[in-house]
């Protein structure tokens, strides 16, 4: 036996007696069969781990309390939004508890498990009741509103336990446009908005068109340097896909962590967790279990997953691909299909392979697949290149060079930033501005919020900014300075010493002089002084 402190969700169907008895044996099972589909569909989302099925209601587990909450409601949202077009509704209640309990035999036992029964069974119909508990463990992760329903004397407990309403919202029409939602990363829409950017925009809604129209899947390759905004131009394409009835999923790479098809893995999860149980038991039928490899929240959504076909490595590795493909041939038969991958050049190279197979295969996909990496790190990125190499020889595939914003871009983004037009003074502060971080987008913010934390600028009384100090008197801002100084760090030890020297030369410097410096200097000496630009 183990201890696990874990939040304990309970489900229950209001009225399953009178349910039974109104319908058929059948048709009673296709509601329950409905209602527990919507139950695991918000379980899988919220990454939920289902104990058991008690006949009339679940019994779940989640490692963190907010997710437990947003389950809850995810639950019954979906419930109230099936019930708008069913002939016979179907009522929910939901416990919520959270602590110490005992795992043994998959099951679990301890107060927070009495707690939520308890709660679950004072709960009417559409109510979730939890402990204050959950609430403070859950903190500002909270995303709903909710009352306090006071002390409550549960059966079984000897002491009261304070309970919370957690006050859920009835989805719009707006929310129920599409079954998977944009994946989160994509939400984040910039404050300043996209700037400078209108070209490239426009070549993504090209593609969009025409993949749209049947004329076969397309690869964007999008590459440049860190802070260009490589993501934030995908990511609002990306947006503008989901508004004209796109599916849009989401994978993305992260630095020295190496999970075979992470790209994949993270994008088809989505879809699985957020997909109608028909279209993923449609899918099933096809090509069975092997897309669980990929997206555990399969087994949770369907619980009668069959075993998988394959005998050894090379048939596993056909089948995953074969099942992938099949799962985005059947999305994009009925809707445009929209991934983003993110930072390819972190990529595994399971997860490279699956993306030549996608664009090399001849099937009639409406896909359009945007990808990102930084062509800086490229002499890092060996399975990268290879992949580049091998993708650049198939037709449908493009790339978008993004490069620093020029002069007239950096006063737009700056203009867009503050709100208003720029005056003469804050136009010459714009070039400053350029002249010092070659239009890089990050750079640009990054050194402008610095400027105003240091007092180097100021705004007035109208809300413009004034140079109280030369730019030349503000130091490097940290955001920059550890975005350049990782940069510098992969070159190895001996670039970092050389650019060391370079930057006591200056800004601008000859590589013989700085090879001759190099040679004659106390390189190590200075690397502690001087920071590499």
């Amino acid at each position: 036996m183990t201890t696990e402190n874990l939040a304990i969700v309970f489900t229950d169907i209001v009225g399953s007696t009178e349910l039974s008895q109104l319908l058929s044996a059948e048709a009673a099972d296709g509601v329950r069969r409905s209602h527990f589909s919507i139950l695991r569909q918000a379980i899988a989302a919220s990454g939920g781990t289902e104990v058991k099925n008690l006949g009339d209601g679940l019994m779940v587990v989640f490692t963190s309390a907010s997710a437990a909450l947003m389950c809850a409601a995810a639950m019954q949202q979906g419930v109230e939004l099936a019930n708008r077009v069913s002939d016979h509704a179907v009522g929910l209640r939901v416990g919520i508890s959270v602590g110490d309990v005992v795992a043994e035999d998959h099951d679990y036992f301890g107060d927070p498990v009495i707690e939520a029964v308890r709660l679950c069974a004072l709960c009417e119909s559409g109510q979730v009741l939890a402990t204050d508990l959950v609430l403070a463990m859950a903190g500002r992760r909270v995303r709903h509103q909710w009352r306090s329903v006071g002390d409550l004397m549960l059966k079984g407990l000897s002491e009261p336990v304070t309970g919370v309403e957690v006050l859920w919202e009835r989805l719009g029409d707006a929310d129920t446009r599409t079954s998977v939602p944009l994946p989160r990363r994509l939400g984040a829409r910039p404050f300043a908005g996209v700037v400078g950017r209108e070209t490239d925009l426009a070549s993504i809604k090209d593609a969009l068109k025409r993949v749209a129209e049947g004329e076969g899947r397309e690869v964007i390759l999008v590459s440049g340097e860190a802070g260009l905004g490589k993501t934030t131009v995908v990511a609002e394409a990306a947006r503008s896909a989901l508004e004209g009835g796109a599916c849009v999923l989401f994978g993305h790479c992260e630095e020295d962590i190496a999970v075979p098809y992470e790209l994949f893995a993270e994008a088809l999860g989505h879809y699985v967790a957020h997909a109608p149980e028909p279209q993923l038991r449609a899918h099933l039928e096809r090509h069975g279990s092997e897309l669980a490899r990929l997206a555990p929240a399969l087994a949770s959504r369907i619980t009668d997953l069959p075993a998988s076909k394959a005998t050894d490595s090379d048939s596993e590795r056909y089948l995953l691909f074969a099942a992938v493909v099949g799962l985005l041939t059947q999305i994009s038969a009925e809707q445009l299909v929209v991934i983003v991958l993110d930072d390819l050049q972190w990529a595994d190279r399971g997860s490279l392979q699956l993306l030549h197979h996608l664009v090399s295969v001849e099937l009639p996909l409406r896909v359009l697949v945007l990808a990102t990496y930084r062509d800086s790190e490229l002499s890092h990125a060996s399975a990268l290149v290879e992949a580049l190499g091998a993708l650049r020889r198939q037709i449908g595939v493009s790339r978008i060079e993004l490069s620093g914003l020029d002069d007239h871009g950096v006063v737009t983004l700056m203009e867009a930033a503050s709100g208003q037009t720029l005056d003469e003074d804050e136009i010459g502060l714009a070039h400053a501005i350029y002249r010092e971080t070659d239009g890089n987008p990050f750079f640009v913010i990054e050194v402008l919020r610095h400027l105003s934390e240091t007092g180097a600028i100021v705004q007035d009384e109208t809300g413009r900014w004034v140079r109280s100090e030369g730019l030349h008197e503000a130091s490097l801002p940290d955001g920059v300075r550890e975005v350049i100084g990782a940069r510098v760090v992969r070159l190895g030890k001996r670039a970092e010493e050389i650019l060391s020297v370079a930057a006591v030369i200056g800004r601008d410097f000859d590589l013989d002089l700085v090879a001759k410096a190099a040679r004659a200097s106390n390189v190590q000496g200075m690397r502690s002084s001087f920071v590499p630009l």
